[in-house]
């Protein structure tokens, strides 16, 4: 079961006409705001984000904390205020395993499962599971899950347990980046056959590759610890 240490700390947000997922990641008694770089594209400093809170879209003045580059999709912000209460949320893929279960957080297609009234005003994410599928060696900087991802659960958290160990608290591992390209399949007809387009052109449909891919969160960290000026929490706050 995911924890209120993960729940409480996951956002709706919404970019010009994308809308995604972000959380709160806390550091040296200060809170950012972490998501893909891709649902907030060219974003920058003194923007306002909206935030889907109280059944409505609020403006969230931001600050740009960093950017990735490349495959590191991952952007970094900080808001004025505080958006997620200092439970303790451990940024870290040490004790994670190959083949070892992982969840994901995040609002699909721009839904929500409601449940504002147990979540501060904010709608419940939805939970995705998976396995940890593959740990490349050639590129650690990503996660591979055996899972199907959705449009919006970008910029979501990914979270795991170590040792699989029920009763401990979960850690962030990275952040869900963007979907791999879908593969096309052919429509094909009774007989088994592909239909044909406009006298040749066959008709394909996007099939889900069924994996998810995640950036590890020591990038975000390394854009937090290069450019340390998050909110600042109250000392009693902090954790």
């Amino acid at each position: 079961m995911t924890t209120a240490n993960v729940i409480h700390r996951t956002f709706h947000i919404r970019w010009g006409e994308r809308t995604g997922t972000a959380f709160a990641l806390d550091r040296d008694d200060k809170q950012y705001l972490i998501t893909a770089r891709h649902v907030v594209k060219n974003i920058k400093t003194g923007d306002l984000l909206l935030l889907f809170h109280d059944k409505q879209w609020k403006k969230l003045p931001i600050d740009v904390i960093g950017l990735g580059e490349d495959k590191v999709d991952v952007a970094v912000l900080s808001a004025p205020q505080r958006v997620a209460p200092s439970h303790v949320l451990e940024a870290s893929t040490v004790g994670m395993v190959y083949g070892q279960d992982i969840f994901f957080l995040g609002y699909p297609f721009g839904w929500d499962s409601g449940g504002e009234s147990i979540n501060r005003d904010f709608p419940l994410p939805f939970v995705k599971a998976g396995v940890v599928s593959a740990l490349p060696f050639g590129d650690p900087s990503l996660l591979f899950i055996d899972a199907h991802g959705n449009p919006g659960f970008s910029g979501g958290p990914v979270v795991f347990r170590e040792g699989n160990q029920q009763g401990t608290e979960f850690k962030v591992a990275g952040v869900v980046a963007e979907a791999p390209t879908p593969r096309l399949r052919p429509v094909v007809n009774k007989l088994g056959k592909p239909m044909i387009v406009n006298g040749n052109e066959r008709a394909f449909f996007a099939e889900n590759q069924g994996f998810v891919v995640a950036v590890d969160i020591k990038h975000a960290l390394e854009m937090i610890d290069a450019n340390p000026v998050g909110f600042s929490l109250p000392p009693e706050e902090a954790g």
